[in-house]
């Protein structure tokens, strides 16, 4: 039963290969993540902090501060910068590993967000008034979507890196038992 849930999982785009990732691929993965989450979205944290500890409202919050950092459609941005390095991860196959899953569906989206996202940030950056809280909203489900993307091309990727590792030790393992057999 398992099996043939397994089977019928793998066939879905985009989510179908996380079937093929363990444990140890996700926490690799969720660590990578929020590394890059962390330091790519410093100007606005760091930009919300500076904001909140200048400011001389007592009724001014830190969730307040950062919401004008990125309030005019900022992340935007934020979402295409996240999504560059996946277009390499997609379509490079490094020597000795699987082809990246379901590659077609991730670049497909990808592409999708980066024009939305390049689009409506473009428009912002040209002083065009857009519909407000709209943008703001757009932008938030446009990273949230990046930050998906993001983390699925990591985990596909660093899954097919450590197939390529096992099935490295495993041609290792058959020819040392035959050298040790053949002696």
């Amino acid at each position: 039963m398992w099996h043939n849930w397994q089977l019928h999982f793998r066939r879905i785009p985009l989510f179908g290969p996380l079937v093929d990732c363990d444990a140890r691929d996700h926490a690799a993965t969720l660590g990578q993540t929020l590394i890059v989450l962390s330091l790519a979205t410093a100007p606005l944290w760091l930009g919300g902090l500076v904001i909140f500890g200048t400011s001389s409202q007592a009724s001014f919050t830190f969730g307040t501060a950062l919401m004008r950092t990125m309030e005019h459609g900022e992340l935007f941005m934020y979402g295409t910068a996240l999504l560059a390095p996946m277009f390499w991860v997609a379509l490079v196959d490094p020597p000795g590993t699987r082809v990246f899953p379901s590659r077609i569906i991730h670049m497909v989206l990808i592409a999708v967000i980066e024009l939305i996202a390049s689009a409506f940030f473009g428009l912002t950056v040209a002083g065009n008034n857009l519909r407000q809280p709209f943008i703001f909203h757009l932008s938030v489900a446009i990273f949230a979507a990046s930050l998906t993307l993001l983390y699925l091309g990591t985990l596909y990727h660093s899954n097919r890196l450590n197939a390529a590792e096992a099935f490295k030790q495993d041609e290792q393992g058959f020819s040392q038992a035959y050298e040790e057999h053949r002696q």
